[in-house]
C-alpha cells in the first residue's frame, strides 16, 4: 500500500458554489422515463435523442472523426471525462482532492481496458475507443501503454500502482493465462488506497467512508457468489476478498464464504439489507444461470444510496460523491442500450440490464 503524502486530517471548508454546481449537473442525468423512451428507440433516433441531450457539445465536436456507435461510445466517454473535470474546476483544493482520489477508479477501468484488449488482440481504434480517461490519468498517457509490446510493460508503466503489488497477479498471468489475479490486485490497490484516504477525512466525510464500505461489501459478495457458481473452493476467497478495514465485516463477510452453494450463500444473507437484491437476483439464476440481474440489484442498491446521499446532504462533499457514482452509472446504462440496439436484442433483455432508480 502506497502512503499517502497528504496532511493527516483534511480541512474542509463550506463550499456552496460547489455543490450548488454539482445539483445542477445532477439535475441533467437522465431519468427512468428517459430510458425508457431510448428503449423504444431505433439506433438513429437514440444518436438524435442524445444529440439534443447534455451529451450535444462532445458528439458535435467527435462527428468529424467519428460514427455510428464508435462517435457515441467516443461522446460518453469525452463527457464522462469532463464532467469529472469540471467538477474539480469548480471546486477548492481540499474537495479536488477527495474527487481526484475517488476518480482513480476510472483510471483502473482504463488500464483493465487497455490490458483486455492486448490480451485479446482486439483492434488499437476499439480499445481507444473505449478509454474514458475521466481519471487523473490523460489520454494521451493512457494511449501510451498501449503501445507497449507486453502486460509485464503495461504493468511496469502503469504510474498509479506500484509494480511490486502486480507480481503476483503477473505470475498468475504467466501460468494461466487469466488477467483475474491483476485486476484483483487493481481493485485491492483502489479500496485499500480509498480506506486509507477516508481516514484523513474530518467528521464531513463519515457518509463517503459508510459508502465506500457497502460498495466493498457488495463487491465482496458479487465475488462470493461468483466462486459458489463456478464451485470454487471455500479458501479461494481469501485470494479474492477485497478488504474493508472494518474487521468485524470483514470476519462477517468471511463467514459467509464458509457456507455450501449459492442456494446456502442466499439464505445466509436473509437476514441482512440485501435480502431482497440478493432473493430477486437468484430467482433469474435459476431461470437463465446467469449472476447479471443479481449484480444489478445489488448495484440498484448502491445506487439509492448515492442518491440518498444527495437528496439529505445538499450542501456538503456527499452530494458530489453521489453525482460521480450517478454519473458513472448513466455512460454504463448508455453504453448498454447501444451495444443492445446494435445487436438487435429485446427491449426486455436490455432493460434488464439497466441500473436506474
Amino acid at each position: 500500500m502506497l502512503k499517502l503524502k497528504e496532511p493527516k486530517k483534511l480541512k474542509l471548508g463550506f463550499y456552496p458554489y460547489t455543490y450548488v454546481r454539482t445539483v445542477v449537473m445532477k439535475s441533467l442525468l437522465f431519468k427512468r422515463d428517459d430510458y425508457h423512451k431510448m428503449l423504444k428507440m431505433g439506433f438513429s433516433e437514440i444518436a438524435k435523442f442524445l444529440q439534443e441531450s447534455h451529451y450535444k457539445k462532445e458528439i458535435n465536436i467527435l462527428a468529424a472523426e467519428h460514427s455510428g456507435a464508435d462517435l457515441l461510445e467516443s461522446a460518453l466517454n469525452k463527457n464522462l471525462a469532463e464532467s469529472f473535470k469540471k467538477l474539480m474546476r469548480i471546486s477548492s483544493y481540499e474537495i479536488g482532492l477527495l474527487i481526484r482520489e475517488y476518480a482513480k477508479r476510472k483510471d483502473i477501468d482504463d488500464i483493465k481496458t487497455i490490458l483486455r484488449g492486448k490480451f485479446t488482440n482486439a483492434d488499437e481504434k476499439s480499445i481507444l475507443n473505449s478509454i474514458t480517461a475521466a481519471g487523473t490519468l490523460s489520454y494521451d498517457f493512457l494511449a501510451s501503454l498501449l503501445k507497449k509490446e507486453t502486460i509485464e510493460e503495461i504493468l511496469k508503466g502503469n504510474s498509479l500502482i506500484d509494480f511490486s503489488l502486480l507480481k503476483n497477479g503477473l505470475k498468475e498471468f504467466s501460468e494461466k493465462k487469466s488477467l483475474v489475479g491483476i485486476e484483483n490486485a487493481m481493485d485491492k490497490f483502489y479500496y485499500s488506497h480509498m480506506m486509507e484516504f477516508s481516514k484523513i477525512l474530518p467528521r464531513e466525510g463519515a457518509l463517503f467512508r459508510s459508502f465506500l464500505l457497502k460498495e466493498v461489501e457488495i463487491l465482496n459478495l458479487l465475488t462470493l457468489f461468483r466462486l459458489k457458481k463456478a464451485n470454487a473452493a471455500k479458501d479461494d476467497f481469501n485470494e479474492f476478498m477485497i478488504p474493508s478495514g472494518d474487521r468485524l465485516k470483514d470476519e462477517k463477510i468471511m463467514d459467509f464464504a464458509k457456507v455450501e452453494g449459492m442456494e446456502e450463500l442466499s439464505k445466509a444473507l436473509e437476514k441482512t439489507d440485501y435480502r431482497n437484491k440478493i432473493a430477486k437476483g437468484i430467482e433469474e439464476f435459476k431461470k437463465d444461470s446467469t449472476l447479471i440481474p443479481l449484480e444489478n440489484e445489488l448495484y440498484k442498491h448502491l445506487l439509492r444510496q448515492s442518491i440518498l446521499f444527495m437528496h439529505q446532504h445538499l450542501l456538503s462533499i456527499d452530494v458530489i460523491l453521489g453525482y460521480m457514482f450517478a454519473k458513472d452509472i448513466e455512460v454504463r446504462n448508455l453504453r448498454t442500450i447501444i451495444k443492445g440496439k446494435q445487436l438487435g436484442l429485446s427491449e426486455e433483455f436490455i432493460e434488464r440490464q439497466l441500473i436506474f432508480e
